[in-house]
């Protein structure tokens, strides 16, 4: 019977808001979920492990020179084919803003919409996931056989509405499964990417209610970079009772410029691995070492005692970002747009924020879902903005700003 552990996590967040709490009327796309997943599957370790052991056969047969000969010539091309992908990806991601002099109210609405220009959400673990490999070893702490991990998945929902999904698996290509025998680290393929730029969290404007600011636009905007990185992180003790705890091992990034042109017709963009329409070439950059197993040794039926290592520990760290600039024609426009701003606020609104993450044991899945409301709202209004998602949220007073 499979056994589930949840840790819950309640605390909040202030952000400016021009109004009282009192007077938020519920609207479901004020309400924020995120969903992380860590994915793991079993069959992908099958192919790792068949490699494995053909290397191993090769070693206590003698011909280590020839099979590594082999898996090198094996994944040079490959190695070649990738490199300018790659190197393109690598690309710094930037966007043209004007940089001539403005003065008086023309300035102040610039640093205003320059704030509204970025977007960051940083989702940490908060235990370890315990299973990097789906048994435990007898050839040592990177026997990469039995690797279970499978890349990770998130989610974000505006009051049930998709604003993004991505998802990325374990490359298992040839060439990336010779880099974990040759090299002991793993790579990341994007499968899939579909963003929503009318609910994303552009214009960053938080002294209204997503409700009640403007919807992002390319005309005034510009490109929208959408961005995730990823840190993997692990804990350990090896054979000479040395404890390490919380060391990177690797990371990723995804790089994704969106623009009105990249659209589908409906307005959605959407990526798909081996699509033949995608508008933009996507890719993961970055490695991972594979995860260090703990050494654990045991003792037989007959007390003699075995060395042995565990099934690998590690934690995962994610920075979702959005960030845009300004276009020539909103910046010439501006006066319009200033005088449609609020008045900056003396008060805080309120932002309860509600971390629920989930880790079953023999199961597949990791979750990590935080959702974020205005305190005004009930949990039966937040329930219902998210389609019936449960969720527990905890409701703080208004504090004035410092």
């Amino acid at each position: 019977m499979k056994q589930v552990l949840t840790l819950i996590v309640l605390f909040f967040s202030l952000q400016a808001f021009a109004q009282d709490d009192e007077d938020i009327s519920f609207k479901p796309v004020n309400v924020v979920k995120y969903d992380v997943s860590v994915l793991s599957d079993n069959g992908v370790a099958k192919k790792i492990t068949s490699q494995w052991e053909l290397q191993a056969e090769a070693l206590s047969e003698g011909t280590r020179g020839g099979f590594f000969d082999g898996l090198f010539a094996a994944t040079k091309t490959a190695a070649m084919a990738t490199g300018g992908q790659g190197a393109s990806a690598l690309a710094s991601v930037t966007f043209t803003t004007i940089v001539n002099a403005i003065k008086g109210r023309k300035e102040e609405w610039k640093k205003a919409v320059d704030k509204e220009n970025t977007y960051e959400k940083k989702i940490v673990m908060l235990e370890n996931i315990d299973d990097f490999y789906s048994t435990v070893s007898d050839a040592g702490a990177l026997d990469p056989s039995g690797m279970s991990f499978n890349g990770f998945a998130c989610f974000q929902q505006r009051g049930g509405d998709t604003v993004f999904y991505i998802a990325c698996h374990l490359d298992t290509s040839d060439y990336a499964i010779g880099r974990i025998l040759k090299h002991s680290k793993f790579q990341l393929q994007l499968d899939t990417l579909v963003f929503n730029p009318l609910l994303c969290n552009l214009p960053n404007d938080n002294t209204r209610a997503f409700s009640e600011r403007n919807k992002f636009s390319f005309k005034e905007r510009g490109t929208l970079f959408f961005t995730i990185d990823m840190d993997i992180t692990s804990s350990w003790i090896n054979q000479a009772v040395q404890v390490h705890n919380d060391v990177k091992l690797g990371s990723f990034a995804i790089r994704v410029p969106i623009t009105e042109n990249s659209l589908d017709a409906d307005g959605i963009f959407r990526y798909a691995l081996g699509r033949e329409d995608n508008k933009v070439d996507c890719s993961v950059i970055g490695d991972c070492f594979i995860v260090p197993r703990s050494y654990i040794g045991v003792r037989d039926e007959n007390g003699n005692y075995h060395d042995a290592w565990g099934t690998g520990q590690y934690k995962v760290t994610m920075v979702i970002k959005e960030t845009c600039g300004i276009s020539d024609d909103f910046q010439k426009h501006w006066k319009a747009d200033w005088k449609k701003r609020p008045k900056p606020s003396t008060l805080t609104h309120s932002i309860a924020t509600g971390i629920k993450e989930t880790l079953t044991k023999n199961s597949s899945t990791w979750v990590c879902s935080i959702t974020e409301a205005p305190v005004a709202y009930t949990k039966q209004q937040i329930t219902q903005a998210l389609g019936g998602t449960q969720t527990t949220l905890k409701s703080t007073p208004k504090t004035p700003n410092k």
